[in-house]
């Protein structure tokens, strides 16, 4: 053999190790560490049934940096919490499920026991799984900017996630045993929607997907979704936020300042929102903004979207929907309440009828309610998700999919119809997810 071509033979070898070893944990901190006792305190706090959330372990909750790709194949950190069951008599290995939170413009995220999605994940982790909560790209401390609705990043800082914690597992001593569970809300219903389309696309034997439950998310953004932007809306600041980011990943107008397409004084108000913001909160720019949507817009970009079918937004648009041009194969229930108000449910039937009609049947709808809105809505559709995970987690991969005992149903309902009538007198959709 040449020296040339032995060479060239140890390059390979080299880069292909190199590849194999490819490491996407950058580091780890355990943050907190929770005792039953403790978790009994927050649940009393929050007036949590321990009946509808058993407590059954401690939970030691982790702040991990991992390594993500970039929209131009660069690497960046991303960040995420992982919540690890602790003090288990029975087993050390554990099903892992994955919560995509809602939407947030501004970068900093703390741990905190008051963080109702961070209790989601608590909840989950003391009745015995590994939760991990990615923060996305661009979001906690992440590097870069987020990229709102982008089903390809989104996807990339679950699938990364899992990769980062399979490198940390074992130095942890904790153990995965195959199950792996996808959800979220709002956002998290489309991130968790996209996670599961890429890594069953992926189809990588350690991480098969066993259920996902997407809750109240807007998987189809051209349909029903669409028309939210033409009338008064409850949350005017999803528009800008897409706009931006899609500019951001697609370049999708031939502009060099995304924020000129914003009528005056809105195109020098935004960048502050949007641009390495650390505090400022949605609600703050939802009351600096026109009511309908559209009216943020300068008219000639409205125009270009309504009468141009090659309108490179809107074809993004449809790009990174997930109601069409893919079945879920893992089981799916999708989750939604027929009040909800900035978020149609219709989005959730559009999925069910486009997978249904391509011949999927391990696919349920859970309308939660006909009357609650978006952020009203959610503790049901958690309650929902749960029970519908712990049916595989107990019984395997082809659980028979009976309904809830009855005495739960009784309480979810009996507490259901109470959050129905205040809401209904009062009109309040307060605790934001």
């Amino acid at each position: 053999m040449s020296r040339k071509l032995y060479l060239l033979l140890c390059l390979f070898l080299i880069v292909g190790i190199a590849q194999a070893e490819q490491k996407y944990l950058v580091s780890y901190e355990l943050v907190k560490q929770h005792t039953k006792s403790s978790i009994d305190s927050i649940w009393k706090a929050h007036k949590i049934p321990k009946l509808v959330l058993p407590i059954n372990n401690d939970v030691d909750i982790y702040e991990v940096i991992y390594l993500v790709p970039w929209i131009d194949s660069t690497m960046r950190k991303a960040s995420a919490i992982v919540y690890v069951p602790r003090n288990v008599k029975k087993t050390n290995s554990f099903p892992i499920m994955m919560y995509g939170h809602g939407t947030e413009i501004h970068k900093d995220r703390t741990i905190s026991d008051d963080n109702a999605q961070q209790g989601i994940c608590l909840g989950f982790a003391t009745d015995g799984y590994i939760a991990l909560h990615p923060d996305y790209y661009g979001l906690g401390k992440g590097e870069g900017k987020h990229l709102y609705q982008h089903a390809w990043s989104e996807a990339m800082s679950f699938i990364y996630l899992l990769y980062a914690f399979d490198e940390m597992k074992d130095v942890i001593n904790i153990q995965y045993d195959g199950q792996l569970f996808l959800t979220g809300y709002s956002q998290g219903g489309h991130s968790s929607f996209a996670a599961q389309k890429y890594l069953e696309a992926l189809n990588d034997p350690r991480f098969q997907v066993t259920a996902t439950s997407p809750m109240s998310g807007a998987y189809n953004m051209v349909g029903e979704q669409e028309k939210y932007m033409f009338q008064e809306y409850p949350r005017p600041f999803y528009l800008p936020f897409l706009l931006v980011s899609y500019q951001e990943a697609y370049h999708v107008l031939d502009i060099d300042n995304i924020y000129d397409i914003f009528r005056s004084p809105l195109d020098t108000l935004l960048p502050k929102f949007f641009e390495n913001n650390k505090n400022l909160s949605y609600g703050e720019l939802d009351k600096a903004l026109p009511k309908i949507p559209k009216d943020i817009v300068k008219q000639k970009y409205i125009d270009e979207y309504l009468n141009n079918p090659n309108f490179e937004f809107k074809q993004r648009l449809k790009e990174n929907s997930l109601d069409k041009n893919w079945v879920a194969k893992a089981p799916t229930q999708l989750c939604f309440c027929k009040g909800d108000r900035e978020v149609h449910y219709t989005n959730s039937i559009d999925v069910y009828n486009e997978m249904t009609k391509k011949g999927k049947e391990d696919i349920v709808l859970q309308n939660l309610s006909d009357h609650l809105d978006h952020n009203t809505c959610a503790a049901f559709s958690v309650l929902a998700t749960k029970y519908y995970f712990d049916r595989f987690k107990d019984k395997g991969k082809n659980p028979k999919m009976k309904s809830l005992p009855k005495f739960k149903q009784f309480l979810m309902n009996f507490v259901k119809k109470k959050e129905e009538k205040k809401y209904l007198e009062e009109g309040k959709d307060d605790a934001r997810f």
